[in-house]
């Protein structure tokens, strides 16, 4: 661990010690813990990818890119460039909003697929295997939903890049994750739109114990991964009803009877990656 994670690692120890990691009431910080996390089951197929979105850059620009995904993503007369359709949300005006862009592009577009906006390109990916349409015409909500998750599943709030795998239903893919080295099961992650112009609803369910495996505070942890925050900003629910909301097996899981995303970490990299700010 560097000299910087590790004096975060301290301060954070002393701001737990100072206000526990349970019996809390509910409130900004959410400090209940889970007492049991379910059977992880064997090792998923799926892709592997690179963690390292903002979650504060995904949060400010989500509508933008609601808006974005309802669209082609590809200029109608010229395939090979950004639709203008898309330019005009604003969502390509920051380098926050060209960042959630490119986290879409590499879930939802096919593998080898470039398109141009001024001197970016944003490149496919193919990650899932519910979108590759967004070429020509925009998403319906469900696929709008798949990468969404997607691109929750690589939310990284320490800024440096973190290897992860992906596994579940909407997700491409045959590697093993065992093979390539992922061997910590983290969480499923399920994004939800519950209507036209409303915000999306977050789901998480962690499937490793932070407290014991990391010494840190199960819920501040994965509020953090999602709102780039110790206080819940972006309304993430962090759940632990895995046994009676899911079902499937192998890191391919459907929670409340729609596809989530499962990451699998390195075993070195899952505590990194869930160090609060």
């Amino acid at each position: 661990m560097s000299l910087v994670r590790g004096a975060r690692a301290l301060a954070l120890g002393a701001f737990l010690f100072s206000i526990g990691c349970g019996e809390a009431a509910p409130g900004a910080f959410e400090l209940a813990e889970s007492p049991a996390f379910e059977l992880q089951g064997g090792g998923p197929a799926g892709s592997g990818g690179i963690n390292g979105a903002s979650p504060l850059a995904y949060h400010a620009n989500v509508m933008e890119l609601l808006a974005a995904l309802a669209v082609p993503a590809a200029d109608p007369s010229d395939p090979s460039a950004v639709n203008p359709a898309i330019e005009a949300t604003g969502l390509l005006d920051t380098s926050g909003g060209r960042q959630v862009f490119r986290y879409a592009t590499r879930c939802a577009l096919p593998a080898g697929t470039n398109l141009a906006s001024g001197n970016k390109t944003y490149e496919g990916e193919g990650i899932l295997r519910t979108t590759s349409t967004w070429l020509t015409t925009g998403l319906a909500t469900s696929a709008q939903e798949d990468v969404l998750t997607c691109i929750v599943a690589h939310l990284n709030p320490l800024g440096f890049p973190v290897p992860i795998f992906l596994s579940g239903p909407s997700v491409a893919g045959t590697e093993n994750a065992g093979d390539l080295g992922f061997t910590v099961t983290e969480a499923l992650w399920q994004v939800r739109i519950p209507g036209p112009g409303q915000a999306p609803v977050y789901h998480a369910w962690p499937r490793v114990d932070l407290l014991s495996t990391c010494g840190l505070c199960t819920q501040l942890s994965w509020i953090t991964r999602l709102c780039g925050t110790l206080l819940n900003t972006c309304g993430v629910s962090i759940r632990y009803d895995m046994a009676s909301a899911c079902t499937g097996k192998d890191g391919r899981f459907t929670c409340n009877g729609k596809p989530a995303i499962q990451t699998t970490l390195e075993a070195a990299a899952l505590c990194d990656l869930h160090l609060p700010l």
